[in-house]
């Protein structure tokens, strides 16, 4: 039985299109969001959760990394 998907690392190279996703509160269940982006032919999730504190941080992290390499050129 699998409860829960193998970890995955994604280069950040080859991160395309990176987007939010915010799903509504459903029932009794907190809202949630996910970062998602293309990679290769894919649509991956980075990242989900229910806590909007560390989303927030997460989101910015990722910012800060993907204006990083666009300026050094690392995706070249």
């Amino acid at each position: 039985m699998i409860l829960h998907p193998a970890p995955v690392q994604y280069r950040l190279d080859f991160l395309e299109g990176v987007y939010v996703l915010q799903h509504p509160r459903s029932g009794r269940s907190r809202p949630s969001q996910e970062i998602r982006a293309r990679y290769g032919l894919q649509d991956v999730r980075l990242f989900h959760s229910t806590d909007r504190q560390t989303f927030g941080q997460v989101r910015r992290a990722l910012i800060r990394a993907l204006e990083w390499r666009d300026r050094t050129g690392a995706a070249s």
